[in-house]
C-alpha cells in the first residue's frame, strides 16, 4: 500500500473513531513517540473531533514520557523504550493525564536506524487503556520510516475501533 493510500485508510478510520465515539458518547486521548501527533492530528482532521478527542501528548523521548505520561525509569531501563510494559504505561498516564474514557499509545522504531535483534526496525507497541483494563500489542511494519508511522497510526485507529464496538457489545 502506497503513502497515499495510507492517508486515505488514516482519514476514513479517524471518521470512523470520531463517528463512533460521539455515537457512545466516549473521550478519547493519545500518547504518542513514533508517530509524534499522527493519531491525534488525524482524528481532529475530522469535524466534530472536538467532542471525543480530550488530546494527545507526544513524548518522543524517555525525559518526556517520564515526566508527562509516569512512565517508569525502570521500566525502561528494564524493557526499554520499545516495549509491552513502556506502552502500556504511556497509555494509562495518557488517560489519566486527559482525563479521558480511553487512551492510546505508540511506541516503535520507524527507521531507518534504531531497533534490536529482538524488536528490529518496523517494531512498535500498541498500548490501550480505559478504567479497568490496560492491554499492548506487538506489531511489525515494513517500509521506510514515513510508511511505518503511518502503518502504525492506522493501526491505532482501529484498536481504538476494536475498543469501541467491544464497549458497544458488552
Amino acid at each position: 500500500m502506497g503513502d497515499s493510500q495510507l492517508a486515505e485508510c488514516l482519514s476514513g478510520s479517524a471518521s470512523d473513531v470520531v463517528r463512533a465515539f460521539s455515537h457512545s458518547g466516549l473521550t478519547i486521548a493519545c500518547a504518542e513517540s513514533l508517530t509524534a501527533g499522527m493519531v491525534s492530528s488525524t482524528i481532529a482532521d475530522v469535524p466534530g473531533a472536538s467532542s471525543v478527542l480530550r488530546g494527545g501528548a507526544v513524548t518522543y523521548v524517555n525525559e518526556i514520557k517520564e515526566r508527562v505520561l509516569g512512565v517508569s525509569r525502570e521500566s525502561i531501563e528494564r524493557y526499554t523504550e520499545v516495549s509491552h510494559q513502556v506502552a502500556r504505561e504511556m497509555a494509562r498516564g495518557a488517560r489519566e493525564l486527559f482525563g479521558s474514557d480511553v487512551a492510546v499509545s505508540l511506541t516503535g522504531y520507524a527507521g531507518p536506524g534504531g531497533g534490536t535483534e529482538l524488536d528490529p526496525v518496523g517494531t512498535v507497541y500498541l498500548g490501550i487503556a480505559d478504567k479497568q483494563h490496560v492491554s499492548s500489542w506487538r506489531c511489525t511494519f515494513d517500509g521506510d520510516r514515513s510508511s511505518v508511522r503511518m502503518q502504525a497510526a492506522a493501526e491505532a485507529l482501529e484498536l481504538c475501533l476494536a475498543w469501541i464496538r467491544s464497549v458497544e457489545s458488552a
